[in-house]
This record gives structure tokens, C-alpha cells and sequence, in this order.
């Protein structure tokens, strides 16, 4: 593979991937957490683990994808502060989004397991995790948004160089 070819297809796994990812992140506000909202508590309760499963299989590949396309885009542009700069900043939200998911989804998703939670208590739960989900999907689509704006960047410095 030649430097272009690596170079294209590392940029499209960071985009490809983060926006992929925020999508899901939007599928899970809109379609799930909508009709989480009309389940009863107790019922949406006791079937989040297997539906967590379904979306996590799907999810955490995009995830990974995400941060090997990130890592790989900001190395190949190290040398070019302006263009590193709007990658790092792509790679910075997606690590804040995955402290993010690590310090309370994932510890509140696997807490959901167990079958100790009163109606009101599962109510409030559901209301907070979709409550922090939003911040979590703006985020998330900012990623692909800084990776392309580096793309760009680097496009239109490679055509004044041409010029």
C-alpha cells in the first residue's frame, strides 16, 4: 500500500467510524430510549442487559475502529502542528466520551444486571441514563466533524503547495 492509499484509508476509518459510532449513539436516544420511556420501569429494567448486548456488539467494534483511525491520522500528521492540532482535538473528545461511557455507563449498565431495584428507583436510573446519553452523542458527533475538518485542512495545504 502506498503512502496515499494508507493515508486515505487511515482518515476513513477515523471518519467512517466516529460517525458510524455517534450514529449508533443517536439510534440508541431516539429509538431505544423513546421506547424506553413508555416501558414500564421494572420490564425496561429487567430487559436492558440483553438489549445493552445487541447494541454493544455493534457499538464497541465502531469504537475500536474509531481509535485506530484517530491514533493512526494524528501520527501521520505530527509533524504538522495546525493539521495535528484538529486531530487532537477529534482524539480528545473521544477519550472524554470514553471516560465518559467507562466511569458511568458501563459500571450502571452491569449494576442493571441485578434484580434489586424498586419501580422508582429503576424510573430514575432510566431518566439519568438517558439524561447523560445526550451529552454523550453530541460528543461523539463532534468527533467525525473535527476528523474531516482536518482532512480538509491538510487538502487545502497540499493544493496552495501544488499551486
Amino acid at each position: 500500500m502506498n503512502d496515499a492509499t494508507y493515508r486515505k484509508t487511515v482518515n476513513i476509518l477515523a471518519v467512517i467510524g466516529s460517525a458510524a459510532f455517534a450514529g449508533c449513539g443517536v439510534l440508541i436516544l431516539l429509538s431505544y430510549g423513546i421506547r424506553w420511556l413508555g416501558t414500564d420501569p421494572l420490564i425496561w429494567r429487567a430487559a436492558f442487559w440483553d438489549e445493552f448486548l445487541n447494541f454493544a456488539l455493534t457499538i464497541i467494534p465502531l469504537n475500536m475502529i474509531t481509535l485506530v483511525g484517530l491514533v493512526l491520522s494524528v501520527r501521520l500528521d505530527w509533524q504538522n502542528r495546525p493539521i495535528r492540532r484538529i486531530w487532537m482535538i477529534a482524539l480528545g473528545l473521544y477519550v472524554v466520551n470514553t471516560l465518559f461511557t467507562l466511569g458511568y455507563f458501563i459500571p450502571q449498565n452491569i449494576l442493571l444486571i441485578g434484580d434489586n431495584y424498586t419501580a422508582q428507583q429503576a424510573s430514575s436510573i432510566r431518566a439519568t441514563w438517558l439524561a447523560l446519553h445526550f451529552p454523550r452523542v453530541v460528543i461523539a458527533a463532534a468527533v467525525p466533524v473535527y476528523a474531516l475538518l482536518a482532512i480538509i485542512r491538510r487538502a487545502e495545504e497540499r493544493s496552495q503547495e501544488r499551486s
